[in-house]
């Protein structure tokens, strides 16, 4: 399940990094990314420099996954055990992932464990 959370992860951030050029003001966009049936859900910003293709590749990579896409920040708070924000290995300025993870699928103790195994900044809860 870690390895499906990281690449996830990373396609997501890859595509946000391939239509920026690099640089970005300070307008962002989020979208979500939820599989309620695995008790994960990420929540993505990017730059608004996003454009509709690649938002639509973002969407096809969560889609295709099984997962449910939205915009802006919509991954439920209720059963949520915690957070992981994970770095930005993009290198563009303004891209961020955090995974919401949920019980019954997570505790809070084994959520944390995968948080730290990919290098992120847990928040309980």
């Amino acid at each position: 399940m870690t390895a499906r959370i990281v690449g996830l992860g990373a396609a997501l951030c890859a595509i946000a990094g391939a239509g920026c050029g690099g640089s970005s003001g300070n307008s962002s966009a989020t979208f979500s990314c939820n599989n309620a049936a695995g008790y994960l859900c990420l929540d993505e910003t990017v730059p608004s420099s996003l454009n509709s293709s690649e938002v639509t590749q973002l969407q096809n990579v969560c889609t295709n996954s099984g997962w449910t896409f939205s915009s802006g920040a919509s991954c439920p708070s209720t059963n949520r055990v915690g957070s992981c924000a994970l770095a930005n290995t993009t290198g563009v300025s303004g891209v961020s992932v955090n995974e919401r993870f949920y019980s019954p699928g997570y505790t809070a103790q084994n959520a944390q464990q995968i948080c730290t195994q990919q290098s992120g900044t847990w928040t309980p809860g």
